[in-house]
């Protein structure tokens, strides 16, 4: 929230689960435009190969969501 308050770009990346919650307290702070991306949940139960892979398959929507490019 700090770096959007001060104009910078910002993503908040959650998993799936928080996903609402992040949106409630962008809104609450007055940020309800803060992008958000979203990975899967759960995670930390995953294996180190399948989270990779997720990481792997979301890096470039992180990305586009930012506006940057690879």
């Amino acid at each position: 929230m700090a770096a959007a308050r001060e104009g910078k770009t910002a993503v908040v990346v959650v998993t799936a689960e928080f996903e609402a919650l992040a949106h409630t307290m962008a809104a609450n702070a007055g940020r309800g435009g803060l992008r958000v991306h979203v990975l899967p949940y759960p995670l930390e139960t995953r294996p180190e190969p399948e989270v990779r892979a997720v990481a792997a398959e979301h890096w470039p929507q992180l990305l586009a969501t930012i506006g940057a490019a690879e």
